[in-house]
């Protein structure tokens, strides 16, 4: 490590603290002075999807401050429990591995911080089906306002799921999120030792501000066709292979409750960590402390999910941002120099990548 990675490691810990669900990290305004812990995560029918991330809130200034050394713990109705690991890229994100959720059985999350105070979400049921999805994507060109308050127009993917809906008595309740992954391939100077930069992979949410939701009470239909349920600008992220993965999942009528209340305030700055400018109530609570107020909500989720890949050959135009090649420039984007500056970067590889 760098002696500029170090210092930039402290700062970022200090000041702008990393914290991202890898779920669905939706945007409010924070209250600030009301700091709270926020837990958000699931058990899922797919055994690389358990995951949970603990932080507490913090300002719109800021990025929310993640939790480490939690012990965290999955137990399902018989008793039988689970233990989460903190990933080590990631303070904050505990996973479960090698793990696949039953349906129709019900799991509730155990979580404790360093500090003693315990916090329990409700026992949720894992629906029995999720039905099948596949996805449609188009490049359109729509008007967008950018920070200083100009319109520009620009190319958005937009991402389409079509849904068969499982023939089963219970009420579907469906949500949809898409997650993305692209290389960053540093620049290659030349060196007489020969030596190749890693490739760096970029994990996050496509369309962070939106949440994509159906509810299936009294709804006679056995597919949906043609749902936008992301839709993301096209950049220099495109230069390399991008990949998009659409998970649907079957929720309980409780979770797409917390989830319909956090998409009215979809549009509005901040993060899911963020105190919300009106109460949200999810299923988590402190053990310790009847009356503390916590953030988040902890699902169990029958999933399915689709994926595709954009390669810069596949977009109708081609991207006139600067690349990583090397050319005797003077200067080269930051994400060129160390990728895994860039947040959310790993050297791991996918195993579909």
């Amino acid at each position: 490590m760098t002696l500029y990675r170090i210092i930039k490691d402290i700062v970022i810990f200090i000041t702008l603290s990393v914290m991202i669900s890898c779920l669905t990290p939706i945007n409010f305004p924070a209250d600030v002075g009301k700091a709270r812990i926020a837990i958000s995560g699931q058990v899922s029918t797919i055994s690389d999807r358990n995951i949970v991330t603990i932080g507490r809130t913090a300002d719109t200034q800021r990025l929310p401050f993640p939790v480490e050394g939690a012990s965290v713990m999955l137990v399902d109705e018989f008793g039988s429990f689970f233990y989460y690991y903190e990933n080590p890229d990631n303070p904050g994100d505990y996973m479960l591995e090698g793990f696949a959720a039953v349906p129709g059985l019900k799991y509730h999350l155990i979580a404790t911080l360093q500090d003693g105070e315990v916090y329990q979400s409700t026992p949720e049921r894992v629906p029995l089906m999720s039905g099948g999805v596949s996805t449609t994507h188009e490049i359109i060109n729509e008007v967008a306002t950018d920070s200083e308050g100009k319109n520009l127009e620009k190319s958005f993917l937009k991402i389409f799921a079509k849904s068969s809906l499982p023939t089963t008595s219970e009420n579907i309740y469906l949500k949809w999120n898409v997650e993305e992954v692209f290389a960053i391939v540093p620049t290659d100077f030349p060196d007489p030792f020969g030596y190749t930069p890693p490739t760096c992979y970029v994990y996050q949410n496509a369309d962070p501000q939106h949440v994509a939701l159906f509810n299936g009470a009294n709804v006679e239909t056995t597919s949906i066709d043609k749902n936008l349920i992301a839709s993301r600008e096209v950049d220099n992220t495109f230069f390399n292979r991008h990949y998009f993965t659409t998970y649907q999942s079957a929720t309980t009528k409780e979770a797409y409750e917390y989830w319909h209340k956090v998409n009215v305030l979809a549009n509005q700055v901040g993060s899911i960590f963020d105190s919300p400018p009106a109460e949200i109530t999810g299923n988590i609570v402190s053990v310790n402390k009847s009356s503390e107020k916590v953030n988040g909500y902890f699902q169990a989720v029958n999933q399915s999910f689709d994926r595709f890949f954009i390669l810069p050959s596949d977009l109708p135009f081609p991207l006139l941002m600067p690349s990583c090649v090397y050319d005797n420039r003077d200067r080269y984007p930051a994400r060129c120099l160390e990728c895994i500056e860039v947040r959310n970067s790993s050297y791991e590889r996918p195993s579909w990548f």
